[in-house]
């Protein structure tokens, strides 16, 4: 982890320092979800580096921080400055609010050097702390670009889109939309038609046939949840949809493994991403069709 402000108040240990208030920003965020929900924050790969540490961007990437242009210490320690500037993040010992007793971490929560704004808090623990994650990577023309879904109790949900250009925005969706806002993002052109039979062919053939040649957009779905993990890869041609059900994630996979293939309706493309979504037993969809989504 690079050592910044925030990344400096972490423990020896890989547990992060979590206090009361950060829990309660973490919450607040949470309880501002609905169905079309508006971007909470934007922050960029730099100031994400330098709240919480390299460690930060390691499963999303970092589209602007990875060009070779570009210095990523010196681009941390000025988007810092310009977080400070903006009164998101404040000095340590500035009237800032108390920080409770420790969640999780040691260490002394007033000692921390800097505190920050409670919804921004908020935001860099939500993303320390799912219990169950569901990212969609899709390839375009134009580059890639990440929608990733951190999972909570209590139908908790906070989503993160990664741009090419490397802003993460923060909204804030109910469960039940999680669903029909990938499906929107994994057919960015519209072009599910109806459903066709499921056919078996490998990996490898999958994802090089005719159909894949025409691809327009490729999304990767990865599904994790107590330790187990599943993958769906959708393309997006210039005239239909095809999901291949990858299976379960893991090392053994082979560009000659059997999976199965179908051509699939808004509705059953809808479903399949559905059953992806990671949920605790109580914690099952009500049904509703949502309407939300990022845009393409």
């Amino acid at each position: 982890m690079s050592d910044t402000p925030q990344a400096s108040q972490q423990s020896s240990s890989t547990e992060p320092m979590i206090t009361q208030r950060d829990m309660l920003g973490a919450m607040e965020v949470l309880a501002g979800a609905g169905t079309e929900p508006e971007v909470l924050i934007t922050l960029t790969d730099e100031e994400l580096r330098g709240l919480d540490g390299a460690s930060a961007l390691a499963l999303l990437g970092s589209p602007y921080l990875d060009q070779d242009q570009v210095d990523a210490d010196s681009a941390s320690a000025s988007a810092l400055r310009s977080l400070t500037a903006r009164g998101l993040v404040r000095p340590g010992g500035e009237s800032v609010e108390e920080e409770g007793e420790l969640v999780s971490g040691s260490g002394d929560p007033s000692a921390r050097p800097v505190q920050l704004d409670r919804r921004l808090a908020g935001v860099v623990t939500l993303r320390r702390i799912p219990e169950g994650m569901i990212t969609t990577t899709r390839a375009l023309n134009g580059g890639s670009t990440t929608l990733a879904h951190y999972l909570f109790p209590r139908r908790g949900v906070l989503e993160e889109y990664v741009t090419v250009d490397g802003f993460h925005h923060f909204s804030v969706p109910e469960v039940d939309e999680v669903a029909e806002r990938i499906r929107k993002f994994t057919d960015p052109f519209g072009v599910a038609g109806e459903d066709g039979e499921p056919t078996t062919t490998t990996r490898a053939e999958a994802v090089t046939g005719p159909e894949a040649a025409d691809a327009r957009a490729l999304s990767v779905i990865t599904s994790v949840a107590e330790g187990e993990g599943r993958q769906a890869t959708v393309v997006a041609t210039s005239d239909r949809v095809r999901v291949i059900d990858d299976g379960a994630v893991g090392p053994q996979r082979s560009p000659q493994d059997k999976v199965q293939v179908s051509d699939v309706s808004p509705e059953s493309l809808r479903s399949a991403i559905d059953l992806l979504v990671p949920r605790s037993p109580e914690e099952e969809p009500s049904g509703d069709e949502g309407t939300g989504g990022p845009g393409a």
